[in-house]
């Protein structure tokens, strides 16, 4: 009986210290006027990073925070900080965040939804965020086996970050039925962004990388939102660092081999990934062997069959040479063969060093090529773009 009773006091206990640190944790966010939380399946860490770049050229205190490829903590001065991990992602790094941001007076917090199981979607809107603005970047098949198992049930799982009797920006189209839905359930108003406001020529000419068109229309129809002009809050966007796991392309030599090498490594569902490969192939000339580098993970077999399924299907610009790399290769590879791959096509290096790659790229290549990074940016994905990036007489184009 005395046990029980002190368990029962124990367990009052953490309610009662739980009560109060939420209680602390709804003053401090309510500290911050503008909450900005983004969520989708593609473009989100590109998105965050667009808009807390384009708030600032327009002289608002900003704090935001990517989880994507690597969690980056940006602060009001355009500067960086790594977010440590002790353990697996947890969505209550949210509270530490707008704690930080809180208590340097920030004017707004722009926030990557990091929640992939549907309750902790809608928890972490409406218990840590409670966003003022919300963005959904787009509904793509990804996570199917915690989202799914169809892209509808991703796009309810999504549409649970929508906060109650806030604003919510989209460019999704396929689903915008059902975000409308949602969203006039919440008594929040939906607005779908259109490509037709903005010129592409205009906007899309200074940015070091390949950026998508959607992401930056979103970002200024936020900041526009916002009092920050497109003007403005493009040349933020502009000049603002890109995330590791953005597009962008490179040229470098592997011994006689000149290699040209487009990142698409964060593009790892289908649609995403073909608009990549077909951008590279478009906007490269003299292009050589055009070989698809897909980095694989033991733990998404179901992303490995997609993706396999996806490059095998490309009849426009077809992959001569597919390169797998990472944990877990023979799903793709299994995959890719039933689907009637001859094995000269395919070359597997399974969990292998980053040295190897390279090497096995200089082997393969004989004079040109065109290298799409595809599947998966986590892993030797990162370490690729990393060692790109100091490497000697690359040419960032």
């Amino acid at each position: 009986m005395f046990e029980i009773l002190v368990l029962l006091f124990l367990f009052a206990v953490l309610i009662l210290f739980g009560s109060i640190e939420y209680y602390f944790h709804t003053k401090r966010r309510e500290r911050i006027p503008i909450r900005i939380h983004v969520n989708g399946t593609r473009g989100k860490s590109s998105v965050t990073r667009l808009i807390a770049a384009g708030l600032r050229e327009g002289g608002l205190k900003v704090f935001a925070k990517t989880t994507g490829t690597l969690p980056i903590f940006i602060l009001p001065d355009g500067s960086e900080r790594d977010i440590r991990r002790f353990g697996v992602p947890n969505i209550l790094e949210q509270k530490d965040a707008i704690e930080e941001a809180s208590l340097h007076s920030a004017d707004a917090i722009v926030l990557e939804c990091m929640a992939l199981i549907p309750l902790n979607q809608k928890v972490s809107e409406e218990k840590l965020i409670s966003a003022t603005h919300a963005v959904i970047t787009n509904i793509r098949e990804d996570h199917l086996e915690i989202m799914g198992p169809s892209l509808g049930d991703v796009a309810l799982a999504i549409s649970g970050s929508i906060p109650k009797g806030q604003v919510v920006f989209t460019t999704e189209k396929e689903f915008l039925p059902l975000l409308q839905k949602v969203s006039t359930k919440k008594r929040s108003r939906l607005i779908s962004v259109s490509k037709e406001k903005y010129d592409a020529n205009r906007y899309m000419q200074n940015f070091a990388y390949y950026e998508h068109f959607e992401n930056v229309i979103l970002a200024l129809e936020v900041c526009e939102s916002l009092g920050v002009t497109p003007d403005i809050a493009i040349r933020g966007m502009w000049a603002s660092p890109f995330d590791l796991g953005a597009s962008f392309a490179c040229e470098f030599s592997l011994g006689k081999a000149e290699i040209r090498f487009v990142n698409g490594f964060a593009a790892n569902d289908p649609y995403s990934a073909q608009q990549v490969w077909d951008l590279a192939n478009s906007a490269s000339k003299d292009i050589g062997l055009r070989i698809a580098l897909v980095n694989c993970r033991k733990d998404r077999p179901e992303r490995s069959e997609q993706m396999a399924k996806e490059i095998l299907s490309w009849k426009e610009f077809p992959a001569d040479l597919i390169l797998c790399t990472g944990e877990g290769t023979s799903v793709f590879a299994n995959s890719a063969r039933k689907l009637g791959s001859g094995p000269d096509r395919l070359v597997l290096l399974e969990d292998t060093d980053i040295s190897n790659v390279f090497l096995k790229l200089e082997e393969l290549v004989s004079s040109k090529a065109l290298v799409v990074g595809l599947g998966n940016i986590g892993g030797l994905g990162i370490q690729f773009v990393q060692s790109l990036q100091k490497k000697e007489g690359l040419v960032q184009v």
